[in-house]
């Protein structure tokens, strides 16, 4: 059987794990599975799905991903067949956590990741946040404004925090280690959350989203990934709404709202609730961008 290895990275909130629930539910259950470029191989059944069940079952029933910062990986394999025949393939992701991803910045990731880079085939690269930071000489004020604003120097240098720089510049210093350390056969990239890009940029590729919104990391990708392929990704289906209650212990806590969890249950039945978009084709096919890299 032939061994693919995949890299999915990306930092954290970026939606790898809705993106891996949702993915492993669609595809054992989706009432649209047999129309999928992927389906699950009937021979060879993976044996660590644990959790990707975990995943799947949070996906379904609408609940916010509950992820441990714990950085040692536990690979998941995933064994599938291309939909419309030929050889069964094991695609082996490994489960890294954003964090350590995003520890690349401050060169203290996991040597296990850089190890995992090496070997890898093939890299699927999730983003969720492409807007770069705006600057305090960027805003256009009258003079008249400004008047009366004082301005605050300090002496002391705050202490540096890699999660103040903008996702932007955190994702080009990633991708461009990761493509220090390998070059890949395929890469693909898929802007999560397209369902709230859709609000605003009805009729835009994912492609033109990162050109337009934030052409200098759009350049870097290009550069250093020349044959990228863009994806828009909705895993959850719609932004999730929430509501504020008391727990047991007195605290308050949010929970997703009924209305919410009833809306996106009976688009799960329906098989509508994830989708893709490639240029600018919607599909409910969420296997599509594991599929492009198997091109």
């Amino acid at each position: 059987m032939e061994q693919k290895k995949c890299l999915i990275a990306g930092l954290p909130d970026a939606g790898k794990s809705t993106y891996l629930g949702a993915l492993w539910y669609v595809i054992n259950n989706d009432v649209q599975k047999d129309a999928m470029a992927l389906k699950v191989s009937p021979n060879n059944p993976p044996e660590n799905t644990e959790q990707l069940v975990t995943l799947s079952g949070r996906w379904l029933k609408v609940e916010d991903m509950d992820r441990t910062s714990t950085d040692v990986p536990s690979n998941i394999s995933f064994n599938l067949i291309p939909k419309d025949g030929g050889e069964d393939f094991t695609l082996e992701v490994p489960d890294f956590r954003g964090e350590s991803i995003r520890q690349i910045i401050t060169m203290n990731q996991p040597k296990e990741f850089d190890e995992w880079c090496e070997r890898a085939d093939t890299m699927l690269y999730l983003m969720s946040d492409v807007a770069p930071d705006r600057f305090a000489d960027d805003i256009v004020t009258d003079d008249d404004e400004m008047e009366g604003i004082e301005t605050k120097t300090t002496d002391k240098v705050p202490e540096f925090d890699v999660k103040h720089i903008s996702a932007a510049a955190q994702n080009m210093l990633i991708l461009r280690y990761l493509a220090s350390k390998k070059r890949y056969k395929k890469v693909v990239i898929c802007l999560t959350a397209w369902d709230n890009v859709m609000k605003t940029f009805a009729d835009i590729t994912p492609e033109e989203y990162v050109r337009e919104e934030s052409p200098a990391l759009y350049n870097l990708i290009k550069y250093y990934y020349p044959e990228v392929v863009f994806f828009g990704l909705s895993a959850q289906g719609a932004e999730y709404e929430y509501e504020v209650i008391d727990g047991d212990d007195g605290q308050k806590q949010k929970r997703v709202t009924e209305a919410c969890k009833k809306r996106l249950r009976e688009a799960t039945r329906k098989g509508e609730r994830a989708f893709v978009v490639v240029n600018k084709d919607k599909s409910p096919d969420i296997t599509l961008p594991i599929a492009e890299l198997l091109r």
